[in-house]
């Protein structure tokens, strides 16, 4: 067994030699320690670093380790051995191994499992100096450099407020970029813009009906009503049913009277829309309008390029004649279908939804040429433009994507796997493969029930969720800080208002049910984002104390406590975390999966032993040695909370 044990140098020395300190340091502090283990366990074992780490896990526990592997079960197949005979045998040679790798203070075993512990004061080195080092950039990595994704939030159409569920699209969208711009994409945020169709239709046929427009009622909201009242008069009357048809026909004609007032209703809509999506802290980069698709012949570029597949077909008989189809029996899951043929345009030319999303997924991946021109709609709150497509304007390239993401709700997922299918169908296998929805489920607010068609969403807007959630985070920052200035109280219930609404939407995993919940989403000691923006005022508060404090010499080895050390573990895992999240981002049956509510777990860690820290390890009063290094670990957790909530679009509050 002993001649399987092969010497190596191992990585930690590009980081520290024997006691000595080099300076050096890193981004993701938690995988050097990982890999660490796995080079120690790979040289001792002569398996595979790749083999290695697929066995490396983190015990539920600290006491069994602070990473453990069942590298045992490996070796089992071929050594003939029980995995748990097999650790026995590897820890004495792995204890005298471990003495090249400065990070590893203890190895144990317990049945199967090899169980690593590392030096507390160098684990504090390594992460806290990193930390400080990069600061707003730690946690960020160039693990997807060069990779751009095209991300389309949240579509909501231009004829009313948004309501909770898109509340929770755009959350889900904008946390998605953040990620993806973290771990090394480019991500480009799109928004979908229907200003076409019945429900357009319905509010021009209604605004020729009454008054101009008083200027009291956010305009958004105002169109709300007017959707609302529109529609109990068009389901109960064929004249005005025939009437808004008319209207939908005209709005295909952009020279129309009725295309001329939807092109103001629409921009005026959006204006008040972008008041809400602002306060949430929600930015694009683009905006591709409907009308613009229909006039820019981008549907005529992509039936041309359809049609040069033996797979889409223009149908000569049948009941389906002269319509253009796609044939979805070459495909293995609808090739026993009694009908497989998909209508991608009618008969008339008119484009069905799957055509027309299959275009526009085409002109995502830059597969056929861009028709569109553009201009700015908007500076942003942020100082960046958001442009729109239009059919005046300037040309501009977006470059290539890589992938391809929508970010809607669950009942779109089977039309979105078709657009897939079809790309897949028509040779793009690679970008039907690097096409992907985002699909969360419906989400409700406690003791109601929304429909925007009956109205029953009045009251209970975003805009309307939002005033509630700062008012009752109003009176608890008034209660903390009674003698502060209203400026300040209004500033801070805002930013706790706003962070509770995006964290509780972030905070289960986008396949589940959720009802919004005032007293979970607003409470400041439990699993909500108020205690998470209260840790970090507490961080703040303790630095604003040692302001001009700035010793030349810390000795962060110092770091030594439970409570000290679970806290810096934690802080290492933040890039982790963030990569995990981006890795996984995989396709299953309902939609690829993203896993918001881990970063959400994560920041909740970090503020739970933060809390822990404080209350166990004196800061101010410690000894003045111990005082400076747990300083400094402060100003860590700091900076990593901090950077934790701006990819979590959590606004942070410097005092509460």
């Amino acid at each position: 067994m002993t001649e399987r044990f092969i010497y190596e140098e191992p990585l930690m020395h590009l980081y520290y030699l024997g006691d000595k300190r080099v300076t050096k340091t890193i981004n993701n502090p938690w995988e050097t320690m990982r890999q660490t283990v796995v080079k120690l366990l790979a040289t001792a074992t002569s398996v595979s670093q790749t083999i290695v780490k697929a066995t490396i896990e983190k015990p539920p526990d600290p006491a069994l380790g602070d990473l453990s592997s069942t590298i045992g079960f490996v070796l089992a197949k071929d050594l003939k051995k029980n995995p748990a005979a097999i650790a026995s045998e590897l820890l004495s040679p792995l204890i005298e191994l471990a003495r090249k790798y400065p990070l590893v203070s203890e190895i144990q075993t317990k049945g199967p499992y090899i169980n690593i512990f590392f030096d507390k004061g160098k684990v504090a080195e390594l992460t806290v100096s990193s930390v400080l080092d990069k600061g707003d950039s730690y946690g960020t990595s160039q693990e997807f450099q060069g990779k751009r994704a095209l991300v389309e939030y949240p579509a909501v159409n231009p004829s009313k407020p948004w309501h909770i569920g898109h509340a929770r699209n755009a959350i889900l969208g904008d946390t998605l970029c953040n990620i993806l711009d973290w771990v090394g994409y480019e991500a480009v945020r799109l928004d979908y813009i229907n200003d076409l169709g019945l429900q357009i239709a319905q509010i021009i046929w209604k605004l020729k009906q009454v008054e101009s427009y008083d200027g009291k009622t956010k305009y958004d909201h105002y169109l709300g009503h007017l959707y609302v009242e529109v529609q109990e008069t068009f389901d109960s009357s064929e004249s005005v049913q025939a009437e808004v048809r008319e209207v939908s026909r005209n709005l295909e004609d952009i020279q129309s009277d009725d295309a001329k007032l939807s092109a103001e209703m629409v921009t005026k809509c959006l204006e008040a829309q972008f008041e809400t999506s602002y306060r949430l802290g929600i930015y694009h980069h683009y905006q591709v309008w409907e009308s613009a698709i229909a006039h820019s012949g981008i549907l005529d570029l992509a039936q041309s390029m359809m049609l040069k597949s033996d797979n889409i077909l223009k149908l000569e008989e049948g009941e389906k004649a002269g319509c253009i189809v796609a044939d979805l029996s070459v495909i293995d899951e609808f090739k026993d279908m009694k009908d497989p043929y998909k209508i991608l345009f009618r008969s008339d030319g008119t484009r069905t939804y799957t055509g027309a999303d299959v275009a526009l997924q085409l002109w995502k991946f830059g597969l056929i040429e861009d028709p569109f021109r553009y201009s700015i709609v908007d500076i942003q709150p942020n100082g960046e433009q958001v442009m729109r497509t239009n059919l005046q304007g300037e040309k501009r390239d977006r470059g290539k994507f890589d992938f391809v993401m929508n970010v809607i709700g669950s009942r779109q997922a089977h039309p979105q796997k078709m657009v897939y299918t079809i790309l897949d169908i028509l040779g793009f296998s690679k970008e039907s493969e690097n096409s992907h929805h985002i699909a969360y489920e419906f989400v409700g607010l406690e003791g109601e029930d929304f429909s925007g068609r009956h109205g029953t969403w009045i009251g209970y807007s975003v805009d309307d969720v939002l005033d509630k959630a700062t008012e009752l985070a109003r009176a608890e920052v008034d209660k903390r800080n009674p003698n502060e200035s209203a400026e300040f109280k209004d500033t801070v219930a805002n930013q706790v208002g706003v962070g509770a609404v995006r964290y509780f939407m972030l905070n289960a995993s986008p396949d589940r049910q959720i009802t919004f919940r005032w007293n979970e989403a607003l409470d400041f000691n439990g699993d909500a984002a108020p205690y998470l923006q209260y840790s970090h005022a507490r961080a703040q508060r303790i630095l604003e104390k040692v302001l001009h404090e700035n010793p030349s010499k810390v000795d962060l080895t110092l770091l030594s406590t439970d409570a000290e050390f679970e806290l810096i573990k934690e802080i290492a895992r933040f890039p982790e975390e963030l990569l995990e999240v981006a890795k996984s981002l995989k396709k299953n049956v309902w939609g690829t999966s993203f896993t918001s509510n881990k970063i959400t777990a994560f920041a909740y860690r970090l503020a739970t032993l933060f809390s822990k820290f404080y209350d166990s390890c004196p800061v101010l009063k410690a000894e003045p040695d111990v005082r400076a290094a747990r300083i400094a670990l402060v100003r860590a957790f700091k900076t990593t909370m901090a950077n934790c909530l701006t990819v979590l679009g959590i606004p942070i509050v410097e005092r509460m």
